[in-house]
C-alpha cells in the first residue's frame, strides 16, 4: 500500500504545521529561514544548539495551557487538533480499498519483498549522510522496511545508538522499536533505566542518558511488544515498564515514555498495576492521564467504573484520559456510562473533557449518543457542532446504517453555516462518512474561491475522501499555481486520494522543483507514489544521492522518510498507534516530538 505509507508524511507535516502556527510556536526551518518546512520533526534543535535535546518549537508552558483550557480561544481545544492526530485511520480506509469498492487492495509494488533490497540500499546511503535529520529519518525508515528477523538490520541500527547527534540517537531507539526484533529489548531497557551499560551504548559514559532518549527507548519497547506481545519470561519487561512509569522521576518524560509503551503492548498482564497507578492521586497527573488511555486501548473493562469516577477527578488531564478510555471500553449495553458521557458532552466542567466525551459517544455508537450529536450539529455551540460532526463521522464508519441520515444533516448544516471553522469540520465529517452526494456542494464552494485557505484545504481533503473525480482539475490547479503552501499540500493529498493518473504530470513537475520546499515536494511524492510507484522511486533515490545543494538538506531527509513509508512492512504505520486516540492535551516535550515524527 505505497500511498498509505507516503500519505503519513504529509498528514503529519501538514497537520503539525498548522498546529505550530496556531499554538504559538515559531518554526524557522533547518537553517533558520522561513517558510522552509522541516521534513522529519519540524522544529527540532540543530546539533549545534546548546541543548541538543531541546526544541525550537516552544510548547505552551503546562500551567499556562491549563489556564487557557478554561477559555474557548485555546486552539488546542479546536476540532482540527483532534483531527490532526486521528485522521490517518480514516484516510487509510480510503487508500486500502479500490475506488467505489470495499474490496481491499492487497498488492502494492513497494510492499513486494523483492523491492526491499533496492529501498534498503538507498536508505543505507542516507544513513551515511552528513545532515543529522537525514540520518534520523534513515534509522526510522530502515526500521520500517527491514525484516525483523534480519540480524544484519539489527546490527546496522544498533551502531547508531552512539551517533554523535542526540536526535539520531533517540531516533535510533525508535527505529529499533519499529524494526520489531525482541533482541533489541535488553539494550533499550538499559538506556531507559540510565544504567552504566545504557550510558555506554549512547556514548556517554560519564553523564546521564538524555531524558528524551530514555523516554523514546521505553516507547520503542512498547513498539516491539505491539507486534506479538511479551510472553513467558519476556513478560517481565512489562513489570519494568510499569515500575518506570510509577517511580517518581526528575523529568516527567522519563515516566511518560513507559506510560505510552504500555498503551502499545495492550497486555492485561499488568492491567491491575496500571489501574493502581491511575487511581493513585499522588501519582503525577501526566502519567495517570496516559495510563487511563492505556486501560482503554488494552480493553480492560474491569476499569470502567474507576474511569467513570475519573471524569470527576480533580486533575483535568485525568478527566481527558478517562473520557477517551470510556469511549474505547464502553459498548451499547453500558447505558449508565453512555448517560454519563451524554451529560459531560452537554455540561462538562471544562471544554477538553466535553470534546473528548463527544468523541467517545461517536466511538460507542449508541442511538442516544447519536441523538445528542445530531442535536449539537443542529444548534450547539461552535465546539459542540464541530466535534459532533466528527463524532457522527466516526460512528458512521462503525455503523454504516447511520451514515445516510447523519450525512444529510451535516450537509444541510454545512450549507447553513456562516463561519469557516464550522464549514471545515462539516466537510471533514462528510468525507469520513463517505457522503458522496455532498461532493457537488463542496466542489462548488472550493471552485468559488470563498473562505480562508485553511477551509479550502479541508475541502480538498474532504473531496479526496469522497473520491470525487470531477474535482481533479480544480485540485491540480491549486497544486500547480496557488501560493499558499499548506493549501497546495492538502490539494495534493486530495489528488492522491482521488487516484487519477492524469494528475501525474502536474505532480511530477512539483516534485522536481526544489524551491517548492520539502513539504510540497513530499505531497507530490505521496500522490505519485499512489499513482505510479515505479516513477517515484528513482526520483526519491536521486534526491538522496544528490548532495550538491540542488535540493535542500531537508529534501534529502524528506525523501528518506518517504522511502521508509513506501517500503513499510506493516499494513498500518506503527507510530500512528500512538497518535490514534491519544490524550494530546496532557502533553510533554517527548510526546510532542513523538506526535510529529513520520
Amino acid at each position: 500500500m505505497s500511498f498509505l505509507r507516503l500519505v503519513a508524511i504529509l498528514v503529519s507535516v501538514a497537520g503539525f504545521a498548522g498546529a505550530v502556527l496556531a499554538h504559538g510556536g515559531e518554526y524557522l526551518g533547518p537553517s533558520g529561514n522561513a517558510p522552509q518546512l522541516g521534513p522529519i520533526r519540524p522544529g527540532l534543535s540543530h546539533p549545534t544548539d546548546p541543548d541538543p535535546g531541546g526544541s525550537r518549537i516552544r510548547p505552551t508552558p503546562p500551567r499556562d495551557r491549563i489556564r487557557r483550557h478554561l477559555h474557548r480561544g485555546d486552539p488546542f481545544l479546536d476540532w482540527d487538533y483532534w483531527w490532526d492526530h486521528n485522521q490517518l485511520r480514516f484516510i487509510c480506509r480510503e487508500l486500502t480499498c479500490a475506488p467505489g469498492s470495499t474490496e481491499a487492495i492487497r498488492s502494492r509494488p513497494f510492499r513486494d519483498p523483492s523491492n526491499r533490497p533496492e529501498i534498503l540500499a538507498a536508505l543505507s546511503l542516507a544513513l551515511r549522510d552528513e545532515y543529522y535529520d537525514t540520518r534520523a529519518a534513515a534509522v526510522i525508515a530502515y526500521g520500517k522496511v527491514a525484516d525483523p528477523a534480519d540480524p544484519e538490520a539489527l546490527a546496522m541500527l544498533r551502531r547508531f545508538l552512539g551517533d554523535e547527534d542526540k536526535i539520531v540517537q533517540e531516533s535510533t531507539c525508535l527505529g529499533l522499536g519499529i524494526l520489531g526484533n525482541k533482541a533489541a529489548v535488553p539494550d533499550l531497557l538499559e538506556i531507559a533505566k540510565n544504567t552504566p551499560k545504557g550510558r555506554k551504548l549512547v556514548g556517554t559514559d560519564t553523564s546521564d542518558v538524555p531524558t528524551r532518549t530514555r523516554s523514546f527507548a521505553s516507547v520503542a519497547i512498547g513498539l516491539i511488544g505491539a507486534r506479538e506481545g511479551f510472553v513467558g519470561d519476556e513478560a517481565n519487561v512489562l513489570n519494568e515498564l510499569a515500575d518506570l512509569a510509577k517511580i517518581d522521576a526528575a523529568h516527567i518524560d522519563i515516566q511518560m515514555g513507559p506510560a505510552i509503551a504500555l498503551q502499545l503492548v495492550k497486555s492485561e498482564k499488568v492491567a491491575q498495576d496500571i489501574l493502581a497507578i491511575y487511581k493513585d492521586t499522588k501519582a503525577k497527573r501526566h502519567v495517570r492521564a496516559h495510563l487511563a488511555v492505556a486501560l482503554g486501548k488494552i480493553g480492560y473493562r474491569a476499569a470502567i467504573q474507576d474511569l467513570r469516577a475519573g471524569l470527576r477527578d480533580k486533575e483535568t488531564y485525568v478527566n481527558y484520559g478517562s473520557a477517551i478510555s470510556l469511549g474505547l471500553l464502553a459498548n451499547k449495553e453500558d447505558k449508565d456510562i453512555i448517560k454519563e458521557l451524554v451529560n459531560y458532552g452537554k455540561r462538562a466542567p471544562n471544554l477538553g473533557t466535553k470534546n473528548f466525551a463527544i468523541m467517545a459517544l461517536g466511538e460507542i455508537g449508541d442511538e442516544s449518543g447519536r441523538a445528542t450529536l445530531m442535536e449539537f450539529v443542529k444548534g450547539g455551540q461552535l465546539a459542540e457542532k464541530t466535534f459532533a460532526a466528527l463524532g457522527l463521522g466516526v460512528m458512521g464508519t462503525k455503523n454504516p446504517s447511520t451514515s445516510e441520515e447523519s450525512g444529510q444533516l451535516i450537509l444541510e448544516s454545512y450549507k447553513a453555516a456562516k463561519n469557516d471553522p464550522e464549514r471545515s469540520a462539516f466537510a471533514i465529517g462528510l468525507g469520513i462518512l463517505g457522503h458522496r452526494s455532498a461532493a457537488p456542494t463542496l466542489r462548488e464552494d472550493l471552485q468559488r474561491d470563498s473562505g480562508s485557505n485553511k477551509k479550502r484545504g479541508y475541502l480538498c481533503l474532504a473531496l479526496g475522501l469522497l473520491g470525487d473525480l470531477e474535482s481533479r482539475p480544480i485540485l491540480e490547479e491549486l497544486v500547480a499555481r496557488n501560493t499558499d503552501w499548506e493549501l497546495r499540500q492538502q490539494a495534493a493529498i486530495g489528488l492522491g486520494l482521488i487516484r487519477d493518473e492524469r494528475s501525474l504530470r502536474v505532480l511530477e513537475q512539483v516534485i522536481l522543483k526544489p524551491m517548492n520546499g520539502a513539504g510540497l515536494m513530499g505531497a507530490a511524492a505521496m500522490a505519485i507514489g499512489n499513482l505510479s510507484p515505479a516513477l517515484v522511486m528513482p526520483i526519491l533515490s536521486n534526491i538522496i544521492e544528490n548532495r550538491d545543494r540542488a535540493f535542500y538538506d531537508s529534501s534529502r531527509a524528506y525523501a528518506t522518510a518517504a522511502l521508509g513509508i513506501l517500503g513499510d512492512k506493516d499494513d498500518f504505520p506503527v507510530l500512528d498507534r500512538i497518535r490514534e486516540n491519544t490524550n494530546y492535551l496532557a502533553s510533554s516535550e517527548a510526546l510532542e516530538e513523538l506526535l510529529r515524527i513520520l
